[in-house]
């Protein structure tokens, strides 16, 4: 019995130190969920940007293709050729 006894004070410190760690972890998951969340809103707004560059150079494009009709086809047929002859190889 004498030997338990002996072994509660260190019982007690290591089951104090286990709910410090565990409060650590506690804090640390709040603070990666909000890391989290500021890496999607960062994101978020870069999708965001990214669309619209995409929606501008369309928009470029259409304006380009409806002046130049003729020469839009020249392009696109160049293109083409131009494909054709690399992936023939």
């Amino acid at each position: 019995m004498a030997a338990k006894d002996a072994e509660m004070p260190a019982h007690h410190a290591l089951s104090e130190e286990i709910q410090e760690i565990a409060k650590h972890l506690g804090t640390l998951r709040k603070d990666i969920e909000g890391l989290t969340g500021s890496v999607k809103r960062a994101g978020g707004h870069q999708a965001d940007r990214v669309q619209d560059a995409a929606s501008e150079s369309l928009a470029a494009i259409e304006t380009s293709v409806r002046r130049n009709p003729t020469q839009a086809l020249g392009i696109a047929l160049g293109i083409g050729f131009i494909v054709g002859v690399v992936l023939r190889r």
